[in-house]
Parts: structure tokens; C-alpha cells; sequence
């Protein structure tokens, strides 16, 4: 019961930022409850957090729609693990997103993921450093490393117009002051809907200044 609510409540957040039709709802429930299942195997998500996984991880994905007023440009999750935030956003709507997860039993399951979303969904089963350039128009990323790495990865994938959103916890400040010791780089902060120590940061015009 005290899931449903949580539920429900993720529910009414998102729909103040995003449309979020009956279909998509249910999408994001099977989602949830195919996590849920293969977590008891794999340990996608921390035991702590199964009870919020509706706050902590999908109203923590969803977030990121806020910031995205294209979805039919093409999209790249960075380590996308069990699909946070990718298959989130791909269920509420990005017309394309590409999944890069280099562990072999997380890309497994991002393969039966995709199926919840109507939307184009690539998994790749790779690491960033052996991928196959693609160009993206944004690029996402959740939990997967400091800023500086983030935007080492990104240089390779991004549009020169593109951008970027990440998912970043109380470190931010001191990670933002080291990626400026190898980039320069414009950025916007955007307070967490679910966490007051964190932020959604949006980087652009990314240059690197040192190899």
C-alpha cells in the first residue's frame, strides 16, 4: 500500500512538468515491476531504496524532461545501468535514446526494458572508451562518474550544438571547480526535485582545455 502511494504521488509530480497519459502510466509501472523482479537476482537498485524506487528513481529520471524542449532529437544515456534515466524517458517520450551499458546482464535487461516504451530504444553493449562514434543532439547520464570523466566521455558523442544533463549529488561544486582545471564549459543549475542536496546540471559549449 505504502508503494501504490508513493506510486500515485510520483505520478502527480510528474504530470506537473510532462504529460503523462493511462498508456505511459502503465509503462512505467511494468517497468518498475520488472526492476523489481530481476533486482532480487541482479541488485540493480540498493535494497534501501526499493520502497522510493518511485521518488528515487523514476521521479529522479523524469525530472529531466523539464529540460529537454526537443524529443524528437536523438539521445545517448552514458552507463545507463538498469535504464536510469534512459527507458524512463524514452517511456515519456523521447522519440529516440540510445542505452550504452557496458555490463553483458544490464544490457539483457535494458533489451527486455525497451519493450515498455513505444519509442526508438538502442542498447549497446559496450564501454564508453570502445564505442563506435555516434553524434547526439543531448546527452544524458545518472550515478556514473565525477563531472571532468562525465565530460570526457561526452566530447566524444556530442553534437557541437548539443548539450547535456546529469544527475548530480552534494559533490557538485568541487566537481564542477575540477572538470575547469580540463574544460571550459557553460552550465545551468537546477535544483532536485528529490533531493535538496542535489542538482540537475545542464553543460554546453564544452571545449577541452588541457589533454
Amino acid at each position: 500500500m505504502q508503494i501504490e502511494l508513493k506510486k500515485n504521488s510520483a505520478f502527480n509530480e510528474i504530470k506537473k512538468f510532462c504529460e503523462l497519459k493511462p498508456a505511459q502510466e502503465i509503462n512505467l509501472e511494468d517497468y518498475v515491476l520488472a526492476i523489481l523482479q530481476e533486482n532480487e537476482n541482479f541488485n540493480f537498485i540498493g535494497k534501501s531504496t526499493i520502497l522510493d524506487i518511485w521518488e528515487r528513481h523514476i521521479l529522479d529520471s523524469a525530472q529531466l524532461m523539464r529540460f529537454i524542449p526537443n524529443k524528437n532529437a536523438k539521445f545517448a544515456d552514458l552507463g545507463s545501468g538498469a535504464g536510469f534515466p534512459g527507458v524512463v524517458l524514452s517511456i515519456l517520450g523521447l522519440r529516440e535514446i540510445h542505452l550504452i551499458e557496458k555490463s553483458f546482464r544490464k544490457a539483457d535487461f535494458l533489451r527486455k526494458a525497451k519493450l515498455f516504451s513505444p519509442n526508438r530504444v538502442f542498447v549497446h553493449q559496450s564501454k564508453l572508451e570502445e564505442m563506435a562514434v555516434i553524434e547526439f543532439d543531448c546527452i544524458v547520464s545518472r550515478a556514473l562518474a565525477p563531472l571532468t570523466g562525465l565530460l570526457e566521455h561526452s566530447k566524444k558523442f556530442l553534437k557541437k550544438d548539443g548539450y547535456c544533463l546529469f544527475l548530480k549529488g552534494k559533490n557538485l561544486p568541487q566537481e564542477i571547480e575540477e572538470a575547469q582545471k580540463n574544460f571550459q564549459f557553460e552550465f545551468e543549475l537546477h535544483p532536485s526535485l528529490t533531493s535538496t542536496e542535489s542538482n540537475v546540471i545542464k553543460v554546453f559549449n564544452i571545449n577541452q582545455t588541457k589533454e
